[in-house]
């Protein structure tokens, strides 16, 4: 490395950090038709259906999940003399602080919603799922009218990301001053398109470095470029239903001490 006379003495240092979080789903929970059976909310000990998923969490400091988005899915087959059938996701505990979804459908069909958790939306499961552990999701369902509905498809997914338009919300936040390279793939569980922009500094009123509507693998080539404070990395997409997700990231870091 070349330094002027009275610089002083430098060591360049590279760091590299992958970070894989990928797709995590229950799978189809209902193998075949079931009917519901309550007429009011059952507590998690006797929910309908239960998984555990573990989202994987960054290595390093520097890499911090801003934003984790769940899907669900649930096919009504049919109501029978029911007119509503309700259903409550709930992560560990049975509270309301710990309710990630709560529906109210009215007629057969699938089903599908999508949720955003962070530290400020439902951030009491944001802490859970970004923490790196074993959490599990509880299914509550039950109607107005007993033993009526039924239902044949259950599923949930979570995954770094968002169900919002890419570029309006922060998904992963690299704390860096220097050079930095970004690698990844972004992926989506729906109908709509995914996206992701990359940000110097803030969404709002900092410098867009990079926006891909793609979900091929984005090289390291086309995003080297040098931040102040940090890099922000923004996914999503164009149905509010979909999972717009973080597959996988490679970062290199450049710094100089």
């Amino acid at each position: 490395m070349l330094k002027l006379a009275g610089e002083g003495i430098y060591w360049e240092v590279i760091e590299s950090f992958p970070y894989d979080p990928d797709l995590m789903t229950t799978g189809d929970l209902e193998a075949g038709t079931a009917a519901i059976v309550p007429t009011s909310r059952p507590a998690i000990g006797a929910a309908q259906y239960s998984a555990a998923l573990t989202l994987a969490k960054p290595s390093d400091a520097r890499i911090a999940v801003t934003r984790v988005e769940a899907r669900l899915n649930v096919n009504i087959a049919g109501l029978g003399t029911a007119t509503h059938l309700y259903c409550s996701v709930r992560v560990d505990i049975d509270d309301s602080d710990h309710e990630l979804f709560l529906e109210d459908w009215t007629n057969n069909g699938n089903k599908l919603d999508a949720v955003d958790t962070t530290t400020s939306t439902k951030a009491v499961i944001f802490a859970l799922l970004a923490n790196g552990a074993a959490h599990t999701f509880y299914f509550l369902f039950w109607a107005d009218v007993g033993s009526q509905a039924t239902i044949n498809l259950v599923q949930l997914w979570e995954g770094v990301g968002s169900c919002q338009p890419a570029g309006s919300v922060s998904c992963v936040d690299i704390t860096h001053t220097g050079l930095i390279s970004i690698s990844d793939k972004i992926a989506v569980v729906g109908a709509g398109s995914v996206s992701q922009s990359i940000y110097e500094g803030a969404i709002t009123t900092g410098r867009r470095i990079r926006a891909v509507t793609t979900t091929a693998e984005l090289s390291m080539g086309d995003n080297t470029c040098l931040v102040g404070v940090k890099a922000i990395l923004s996914v999503g997409g164009t149905v509010a239903t979909d999972l717009n997700y973080l597959d996988y990231l490679n970062i290199v870091l450049r710094s100089e001490r």
